[in-house]
């Protein structure tokens, strides 16, 4: 089982005091620092809503500027999440993930629930569980930041924050670029973009558009196409106008739509008639109507004005959509057992952000905003039971039960093949916010940067749901399903006043080298729920209810900088105190329950080498351990204490290495080799903390080799999961409260070839 590290909080700061004094004595050998051709280069990030030096940021983030992301070839954050230590995305399809910050799962941002990670894409609030994921191409630049960001992100940021950044049109240069990918399993993949200035200097459009499609790399024993197959369509269209050098608007318009079937689960208690019960072998699946499908689609305004000397208003307007559906097969077997539906899941946003930022290049700078959010969620969800199945004691027992005699009488009833519990959730959310962060020099070297965000919350949540049979035979087993109002709509609404601050102090020990201290606190806003109870005398009986708002108090220290314009390097430990925790329950009718008390903390290593000019290395690690103080829940009508357990999909060690290296080949040609290895501890994919249900220690190896031309043509070869490493995305699901636990198998080895054409 998982060991747990007796290392104390206590002994932890005084590791880093150590850590801090030995930095300190580098100073001559920073400060000795020349510019050469080793340099490394100086990232900028706007993690704090201005530009800034990454080392000058006192918060632990991650950033991946164009270059790179088109050099890794990320297009998604599953892969770029293996070179950020503390970041974890198990991405299942194109249209569902679980994002996992500092332990903290992002998942559960459902039709009600808030996020515990906030993703924006050009400054927009996309953190629903549905809209959060986006295909990465044409992007200048993801920043991950680590730790409660409530007081510069709001709403969702509990934990963290993802930002990505797409390019904008260049006023300047007419350019294009095409890329074409083949792969393993009928991959194909088409990129392509433009930009054009229309009025030079004044007026540009870039236009950016990728298709790609693949086969499923699993086998369906009961026939039909291949499972985790993948079918995609993106577009994003971006217009700028620059009426003058202080005035710039940028109008992006932006749709993706995913085809994908839903992720393939296998049931690992229960083999389906051909099949068995290992993790990694062909499944057996009912497929149902309607396949997963998604439909995204976003508009953005963003005007950006420097009124004066040192003044900047931003104005950010948005107006998002997203459409989903799928089915799935529950109990992962031929049997048709369960099924899951989602009929619609559907969300609308529209957003409004005014930001003013002042900074003269004085001790003093700030910036503050105001905000105002609506989202409307709608769900309607199908869960079928099969209850002759049901009665049979599925899966010990296989064979249908038809017919049942009712106790002490000679009647003897039908049982339904399927009973159905129709679900409608409709969550009315509006939300206003006022923050304020500030920067002060109090000397040369030191700086303090504090902040707080006031937000208030209005949440209304509808709810209503419907026991029917799909074949008119009336319920035995479960004559009210998961959950029964008799189709009446019942309202909960409930209003949050939140209030998040934070405050940091940075050291420059020298001008390459940075030590920092900072405190925060976090808070996840809760949300109004109804439950059924059985009806009484024909009526329903609604429980009304909330899930409380979870707050994290964080504190962190670190240190980042360069040497000699070689080496970066970024070290930080942190603690975390949560109360009200929000997290799964294992208890279906549930969904999202307080845990209360839950305590985490840990130590993030990352850095960089130019070795020489044409190899760089680079590599991180990551320690967490986490901890349910004080988790009491009811499964299946009895309590349960899960105290002391850790977190679901929190390793306690991760860690990565990468090596570059390129050189002149022939030519204008450049030849490169590109390797990276991503490892993680076991960890537990559920709460209850089974061996059954553990994730065993892995490691991927990617390798990436080929040519580049200085004429911008492109031709390469790579293989993801070099070594056909099996492990799965997570184990449990849906089916774990029948007692038919299924499993979720990750992507298998993955090769092809890419080439790209770029003027």
């Amino acid at each position: 089982m998982l060991k747990t590290a007796h290392i104390g909080r206590h002994t932890l700061r005084a590791l880093l005091a150590i850590g801090v004094s030995a930095i300190a004595t580098e100073q001559a050998f920073a400060q000795a620092a020349a510019a050469d051709p080793l340099a490394i280069e100086e990232v900028v990030v706007t993690a704090q809503k201005r530009e800034q030096k990454l080392k000058d940021v006192p918060i632990s983030i991650a950033a991946f500027g164009a270059a790179n992301i088109e050099q890794q070839n990320f297009t998604d954050f599953e892969r770029l999440s293996t070179r950020t230590p503390g970041f974890f995305v198990q991405q299942q399809t194109d249209s569902a993930a679980s994002f996992v910050m500092r332990g903290i799962e992002a998942g559960n941002a459902g039709a009600v629930s808030e996020p515990s990670i906030s993703f924006f894409l050009n400054d927009v609030d996309t953190s629903r569980s549905r809209g959060m994921l986006k295909e990465l191409f044409d992007i200048e630049r993801v920043e991950v930041a680590k730790g409660p960001q409530g007081t510069l992100y709001g709403r969702g940021s509990q934990i963290g924050a993802v930002a990505v950044v797409t390019r904008r049109p260049d006023l300047s240069r007419t350019g294009w670029s095409v890329e074409g990918q083949y792969g393993s399993y009928n991959l194909y993949s088409l990129t392509g973009t433009a930009n054009v200035p229309i009025i030079e200097d004044e007026l540009g459009l870039r236009v950016s558009v990728r298709r790609r499609e693949r086969e499923g790399y699993m086998t369906n024993i009961a026939g039909g196409k291949k499972l985790n197959d993948d079918d995609l369509w993106a577009a994003r269209a971006s217009l700028r106008w620059a009426p003058s050098a202080d005035l710039t608007f940028d109008l992006i318009l932006d749709h993706q739509a995913d085809n994908d079937s839903a992720a393939a689960t296998k049931a690992i208690n229960i083999a389906s008639p051909g099949g068995d019960t290992d993790w990694f072998s062909d499944a057996g699946q009912n497929r149902y109507q309607p396949p997963q499908k998604r439909r995204q689609t976003g508009a953005t305004l963003l005007a950006d004005w420097d009124f004066a000397d040192g003044w900047n208003l931003k104005s950010i307007s948005a107006w998002r959509e997203v459409d989903f559906a799928e089915s799935w097969d529950v109990d992962g077997t031929t049997y048709e057992f369960l099924i899951g539906r989602n009929l619609a899941d559907d969300q609308s946003i529209l957003s409004q952000e005014f930001r003013l930022a002042y900074d003269t290049g004085g001790p003093f700078r700030a910036v503050g905003g105001v905000s105002f959010y609506k989202d409307k969620t709608f769900n309607q969800s199908e869960f079928v039971i099969n209850e002759q199945l049901l009665l049979a004691g599925f899966p010990r027992g296989t064979t249908p039960v038809t017919r049942f005699p009712v106790p002490g009488t000679s009647l003897v009833l039908p049982v339904t093949t399927g009973n159905s519990t129709l679900s409608d959730t409709r969550n009315n959310r509006e939300s206003w916010s006022a923050y304020i962060n500030g920067g002060y020099d109090i000397t040369e070297r030191l700086v303090l940067d504090a902040g707080v965000r006031f937000t208030h919350d209005e949440a209304t949540v509808r709810n209503s749901s419907l026991v029917t049979t799909v074949d008119g035979v009336r319920p035995i087993a479960l004559p009210n399903g998961l959950s029964n109002s008799l189709g009446q709509e019942f309202a909960n609404s409930r209003d949050y006043d939140l209030v998040q601050p934070r405050i940091a102090l940075t050291y420059r020990l020298t001008d390459q080298v940075n030590v920092y201290a900072g405190a925060s606190r976090g808070l996840k806003a809760g949300y109004p729920q109804t439950t059924f109870g059985a009806p009484v005398n024909g009526q329903p009986t609604p429980t009304f209810s909330e899930v409380k708002t979870e707050e994290v108090v964080n504190f962190e220290v670190g240190a980042k900088g360069t040497f000699m314009d070689r080496l970066y390097f970024e070290a930080a430990a942190f603690t975390y105190d949560y109360n009200d925790f929000q997290t799964r329950a294992v208890d279906l009718t549930l969904g999202v329950v307080n845990a209360g008390k839950a305590s985490a903390w840990g130590v993030e290593l990352n850095g960089g080498l130019k070795v020489t000019p044409e190899l760089t290395l680079s590599g991180a690690y990551a320690y967490l351990h986490t901890q349910y103080d004080e988790f009491r829940e009811v499964v299946g009508g009895q309590p349960v204490d899960r105290s002391g357990n850790v977190f679901r999909m929190a390793p306690e060690h991760t860690a990565s290495v990468s090596a570059d290296y390129r050189r002149p080949a022939f030519g204008d040609w450049d030849g490169f080799v590109n390797a990276n290895y991503a490892w993680r501890s076991e960890y537990f994919l559920n709460n209850d903390n089974l061996e059954s249900e553990m994730q065993k220690a892995f490691g991927l190896v990617d390798l990436r080799l080929g040519l580049e031309s200085a004429s911008g043509v492109l031709l390469e070869a790579y293989a993801e999961n070099l070594l056909g490493q099996d492990w799965v995305r997570d184990v449990g699901n849906g089916g774990k409260f029948f007692g038919v636990p299924t499993s979720i198998r990750a992507n298998p080895r993955m090769v092809g070839v890419r080439v790209r054409i770029t003027r």
